[in-house]
Parts: C-alpha cells; structure tokens; sequence
C-alpha cells in the first residue's frame, strides 16, 4: 500500500539540491543515443518556438500551475529546441534525469527508465506540416510536454510508480503486435515524401491488430490509466479543470480542442482502465482527476488487483498466458527468474514450476554476484514441497547432507512425490550462511505422471512454498550488460531544392535578427519578396518576420502587409494551420 505525506514529499525538494544526474541502468544503455544537435535547422527552431510560445501563452491559465514553474525547473527555454543533457542536469536537481533515445522504444524498456527516474527524450521534432499534432514522439511533446511536472513530487512520485508497476505487470502475445502497428503508423504519418498508399495499409494493419487482440491485459490496462493521467489527464472537476497530460500541453491543436463541450469530461476512477484510446488520433473524452494525491489513491485500488500482488494461482496463470520473462518469489526469500512454461496443476499451491531462457536463482531480490554466472541455468524446475523427512535444506549443515546420499549419488524426495537424483557437485550459500542452492550433475528429475527427465545440470534451491510472480526480472543484472549503439539523432537529412530554398530564408531572417533594427529592415523585405514569388502558401516564416517587427515596433508596413497575408493564408488553407493562434497570440502581446 502506498502511504505518503503531502508535506513531506515537498520537504524531499531539499534532498535532491545536489544530486548528480541519475546513471543508466546497464542493460537499459542500448536505448541510450547521443542528440545531434548541429541537425536542427531554423525550420526545427521555428517550430520549436512557435508552439512554446503559443503553450506557454495559453497554458499559464489552463494548465495546472506546476506547468509554469517546472519549464524553469527542467531547464527547457521557449526560445530554442533543449540540450537533452542540459535538461538532465537540470532535473537531477529533482531527483530525474533525462536520456536522448531514437523514437519509440518498448513499453518495457519506458517503464524501466521511469520507474528508475528517468524520462526518456525522442530528439526529432516534428515537421512544420505537422505543427499542430503529430502522432509520432517527439522532443516537443516528451521535453516539453512531460519534464515540467516530473519536479512536483507528488506527480514526480506517481510517474515513477506507474513505471514500477508496469514493470511487474503482465501482458499477452497478440499486444505486441498492435504496439508495432501503431509504431509504424506513428512513423510512416511523420514522413513526408511517404506513399499514401502506404498509410492505408499501415491503418488496415493496425485495425486487425486490434480486431483479433485478446482480452486486455492488466499490462494493457495500467498503459491506459497511464495514458488518461500523465498523457491526457486533467485535475479538478469535470466543470472547472486544468491541464497537465502531456500530449495536451504539447499539442496547439488538442490544448484548445479539449475545452469543446463534445470531449466529454468524465470523473478519474477505475473505469478508465476499460477505456482503450488511438495514439493517433485526437481522444473523444477525458478524464478528470480531484488532484495529484487522487492519482495516488486510485493507484492503491488499482495494484492490489495485479498478479504480483493477487500470488497463488491467479498469478501463476497470468504469467504462463503472457510469456514473458518473469520473476517467481518464494516463501523463503529466494527467487527464479526466467520464463514460466509450466507448472504442477493438481492443487491450489503448485508443487513444482518449470522455467526456460537463460534462468538466474536470486535471494532478496538479488542476484549475488560471485553466483551470477554460477547461478544461472537454461532450464531450471523450482520444487515448492517441503522434503519427505522435513529436513531444511536452507539451514542444514554440509554433513547433515550425507543422509541423502544413496548408491547412485545423491537422493531427494519430496512430500509432493516429485524424485530428484544427481552427483553432487558444490553448495552455493548466502553471505549469513544460508543455503542458495545444490548444484547437481547427471541429474534425474522425476515428476508425478510423467517420464523421468534427464539433465546435465541442475539447481535445487532449499524448497518453500511459492508466494507470487511479477514480470519482469526482480534484478536487473540478470540482463547482459548492454552498450550504448553508436546512433545520433535527429539523423541527417537531405532535403528536396524547394525545402533548401526555403530553410535559405529562414535562415537569413534569423540571421538579420540577431543583427538587430537596421539588419531586419534591410534584409525581411527582400526574404518576403521571395516569399511572395515561390511560397505563396508559407505561413510560419512570414509569421516569424511579422513578430521580429513588431517586438521593435519597426517595418509598419511590412508588418501591415504580412498580417493581412497571414490572414488570408487562414482562410486559404482551410484554417488546418495554426495561423489564427498565432495572430491572436501577437495581438495579446501587443
């Protein structure tokens, strides 16, 4: 049960003053890229300073007040696209870091990071086409969108815990394949020279997916309380509420669309968990939450279901369904962690479990390191019945073990009926003596009801009554170490002539305004005239040129010209652009 104190997750504020940014896990590194930042141009820039501005103007009123004072905290400026380091040098101060990674990576592997305090960044930035909403990660909705509230500590603390469970939680096969779907989609819909041809069938993809997925997993509905709080979430009531979901404070279009009385605002509770959302699309409703403490409340409802939580049985048929890596505890500390592929199915408490795929016997949760690659198997079967004559293997001493040798080496029988023969190889012990595990060679495992299975090797770990299984590996040394691959980000691109030829304008407006006054009023009138002759429909330079003149109060009549043009474009291009927010935005600053 999560007990916590308001005030004194404030009071932890102090603790994180000066904390070094937080360190990879190791096997978590192949997910780790380095941002390139010599590959945003001034078109990137524009967009990046086109929607903060417009944010940060709209969001003081409607988002959540840690909104404004968390862009400071985690070192992200409206004026340029963020370092990634910077910011998690910034949110160390905090008790988070950040990393760069490339796109999507697998929900696991986000999960980890959070749970560990880190939020991972995708470095590429949307196209200027797609300003207003992009259905791919990028550094505007994950830098601007997620790090300002990772400071609060009471949505700090929830962020991370939701990474924890999720962790634990079980999924099934056939969600894979709806993850990949919606990741290809997300992709292909962020290109621009893509085939149309190509979406449609990414979209016909996505929609078998999830016309033949199995019922949710509990892994799948944590991704929705996750996505309806820290992604789409609102706090207050349904009448009078904030923002604080990322992919509202990092859209143009859903931070305003979302007040339309046709998205239904409904009360946070349980039921969001039934609600499945497209992270492609604008969401129909959303829902509301009384406040961060809430968040945490409804977590505490919500974990006691989940199979770690639940053991016996029930968790045990969670994860023989998902297929997962998996950690099993047991009733004296130790641990298997592998894949489940059976177990003793006669009685309530299984008897006995089989596990495959490179398996590690831990103790406390924790892999001990001289037992590390001694303790790990391709095959292991943990037996969870006391011995026939109730001796303790965990406690036992060395000599005591003699009573079990027999002709044949020796000999362990179980009150379950299970039959174990081996050589006796060594005795693997914890630090205060205990035992870890009996390793045997040329065993001979005989289970009740079927044919007596021969292996090379084999780990009897002191047996005791199975408690419970979460998924995932308890230890994170369990993974090999991982390196960070030599990948920066965003890639090189290279553009098309008219792309060129535009990036050329935007680059020598930017130029004349860092020259100041006298440079503006000799270099935007020949970038307009350009403008006019081969980007009749380019609004958001003509947009930039027209807010230089006015933040100096220079160019009246330029300026007078550009807006009339920037209105016109509104109407010409169907009002699919933002030019209206950042008309209207100019105007609240004048």
């Amino acid at each position: 049960m999560w007990v916590f104190s308001h005030l004194g997750l404030r009071a932890q504020g102090a603790l994180y003053s000066n904390m070094p940014p937080i360190a990879v896990p190791a096997h978590l590194s192949r997910f780790v890229v380095e941002q390139d930042y010599a590959q945003y141009n001034e078109v990137d820039q524009a967009v990046w300073r086109f929607v903060l501005l417009q944010m940060r103007s709209r969001l003081l009123h409607s988002a959540h007040p840690a909104y404004a004072s968390g862009l400071h905290a985690s070192g992200i400026s409206v004026e340029r696209i963020p370092n990634i380091q910077a910011v998690n040098e910034k949110l160390a101060q905090v008790g988070w870091g950040a990393v760069c990674v490339d796109g999507f990576i697998e929900p696991r592997a986000f999960q980890e990071f959070q749970a560990a305090g880190i939020l991972p960044i995708a470095a590429e930035i949307r196209r200027a086409d797609h300003l207003v909403y992009t259905p791919a990660p990028d550094i505007i909705h994950e830098a601007a969108g997620h790090a300002p509230f990772l400071p609060d500590p009471l949505f700090g603390a929830y962020v991370r815990r939701m990474g924890e469970l999720g962790r634990k939680a079980f999924g099934l096969p056939g969600e894979a394949r709806i993850y990949r779907a919606i990741h290809a989609l997300s992709e292909l819909k962020e290109d621009a020279g893509i085939d149309p041809q190509r979406i449609v069938e990414a979209e016909q993809e996505l929609a078998a997916a999830v016309a033949t997925a199995p019922p949710a997993s509990e892994a799948t509905r944590l991704s929705r309380l996750y996505w309806w709080t820290a992604e789409y979430g609102l706090v207050g009531t349904p009448l009078d509420y904030k923002l604080y979901g990322a992919g509202l404070l990092s859209s143009l279009w859903e931070s305003h669309a979302c007040h339309a009385p046709s998205v239904k605002k409904l009360t946070l509770d349980e039921s969001c968990l039934d609600v499945s959302y497209d992270v492609t699309r604008p969401q129909p409703c959303l829902f509301v939450t009384p406040s961060f403490e809430a968040l945490h409340q409804l977590v505490d409802r919500v974990e006691g279901s989940l199979a770690f939580n639940v053991g016996g049985r029930f968790a045990l048929e969670r994860a023989l369904a998902s297929r997962e890596l998996a950690s099993a505890r047991f009733a004296s500390g130790a641990w298997v962690i592998g894949t489940l592929v059976d177990c003793d199915t006669r009685e309530a408490a299984p008897s006995w479990l089989e596990f495959a795929d490179n398996v590690s016997l831990a103790f406390e949760g924790r892999i001990l390191p001289e037992h590390l690659e001694l303790g790990q198997f391709g095959r292991h079967f943990a037996i969870a019945a006391p011995l026939t004559d109730g001796t303790d293997l965990l406690t036992c001493s060395d000599s005591a073990l003699e009573h079990f040798r027999s002709a044949h080496g020796h000999r362990f029988e179980f009150a379950c009926g299970v039959h174990l023969t081996g050589q006796l190889r060594r005795s693997a012990r914890l630090p205060d003596g205990r035992r870890l595990f009996l390793e045997l060679t040329r065993a001979t495992l005989t289970l009740p009801g079927r044919a007596p299975l021969e292996l090379p090797r084999f780990a009897l770990v002191p047996p005791s009554a199975f408690a419970s299984i979460e998924a995932g590996a308890v230890d994170a040394s369990h993974h090999p170490q991982s390196q960070r691959p030599n990948v920066t980000v965003p890639k090189p691109r290279r553009l098309p002539p008219e792309e060129q030829r535009l990036l050329t304008l935007f680059e020598r407006s930017a130029q004349a305004h860092v020259g100041g006054a006298q440079t503006m009023l000799e270099e935007f009138p020949a970038v307009h005239t350009e403008l006019g002759r081969e980007f009749r429909d380019e609004w958001l330079l003509r947009w930039n040129l027209l807010e230089s003149l006015l933040k100096l109060d220079i160019g009246k009549p330029l300026a007078h010209q550009l807006r009339n043009e920037l209105e016109e474009l509104e109407v010409r291009l169907q009002h699919l652009q933002p030019i209206a927010t950042g008309l209207r935005y100019l105007a609240e600053r004048a």
